[in-house]
């Protein structure tokens, strides 16, 4: 281990918690330009910057062959937003989930991640499948934005809840928009810089690299959705947090695993179980998606019993939850 490496890791931090505070101003500014609610803001814009990284690391790994990292990678992230991220934003603060999240885009998570499931069970996620998730991309963005007029329109951050007067549209707009560029590079920079040195620091402690790949990267990548949900969170931005956390995981499954496996295809390596055998000796993968669905079910259920709350009591059984999935994938 360097000390370069260490650096490189402490830069990548700063650049994550600093693209995540100016993505969130960029977003609310443009929001309250536009008129869209946060949460909308929370489910695409910011969902498609703090996914920067997995659309990275996919791309990269399906253009080098390795296949089997690109779903590695969308199914580690998503346990890791679900498991780890949400669980550290109820702790810091109780988040409160917007009602037509909870009714529309939180089950949208849901199926899609069952249909995920489905499709790779397998071990491979065929072109026709992977088309069918790109559909499925297309028709949650059409949801959103044509059910946008929900809930509130935010201010921009530290000035008055006003509407922003119609000279000052033009360069509100510009800013915002300036802003979200700006947040989305710091963020995909910070990823990329902490997956890399976490990989040298932790070859250099002697940890296998299939322990780092199911860990360090997958919480690597998912540390932009991490920092974005904290400072939302600090900010009383609940339906930007979490809105952030449900848009990310559809954009993995959809947008990340559809259109990287509509163009290479994607495999599993190793031998898959089937589905009657699964309780016996699951595969490492279907563990991993059984993983996946199992806590978007959890998620789904702590909202609805919870109407709309999650409190430190359910973030903090989500964390051992979480620590519980990590214990059974690397043992």
């Amino acid at each position: 281990m360097a000390l370069i490496d260490i650096l490189i890791f402490g830069l990548g931090l700063v650049l994550l918690i600093g693209g995540a505070w100016v993505l969130i101003s960029g977003g609310t500014r443009v929001a309250a330009v536009l008129g869209i609610p946060p949460v909308v803001v929370g489910l695409t814009v910011v969902a498609f910057g703090t996914s920067a990284p997995e659309l990275f690391v996919s791309l990269l790994g399906a253009m080098q062959g390795s296949t089997g990292l690109v779903l590695g990678n969308v199914i580690g992230s998503n346990v890791a937003n679900l498991g780890l991220i949400l669980a550290v934003a109820a702790l810091t603060r109780p988040v409160i989930v917007e009602q037509g999240l909870s009714r529309n885009e939180v089950p949208f998570m849901l199926v899609a991640s069952l249909a995920f499931g489905a499709m790779v069970w397998d071990g491979n996620l065929s072109r026709l499948d992977a088309g069918i998730l790109v559909v499925g991309f297309g028709l949650f963005m059409f949801w959103t934005f044509r059910n946008r007029e929900r809930g509130t329109v935010v201010p921009v951050p530290d000035e008055n809840p006003v509407p922003v007067p119609a000279e000052n549209r033009s360069r509100e707009l510009t800013v915002g928009t300036g802003l979200v560029i700006l947040g989305i590079g710091g963020l995909a920079g910070g990823g990329h810089f902490i997956v890399d040195s976490a990989v040298r620091i932790a070859v250099g402690f002697g940890i296998s690299e299939t322990v780092v790949g199911l860990t360090m990267v997958a919480i690597g990548t998912s540390l932009p959705e991490l920092a974005t949900t904290i400072v939302a969170a600090a900010r009383d931005e609940d339906d930007l947090a979490l809105g952030n956390i449900v848009g990310s995981n559809l954009f993995n499954i959809l947008a990340v695993a559809g259109p990287v496996g509509l163009i290479w295809g994607l495999d599993v390596e190793g031998p898959q179980t089937p589905l009657a055998h699964v309780m016996f000796n699951p595969s490492a993968n279907q563990l991993q998606l059984l993983s996946m669905i199992l806590l978007a079910i959890l998620v789904f259920a702590m909202i609805i019993l919870g109407r709309g709350r999650i409190g430190r009591k359910r973030g903090f059984s989500l964390l051992v939850t979480y620590v519980l999935i990590m214990i059974i994938w690397t043992t």
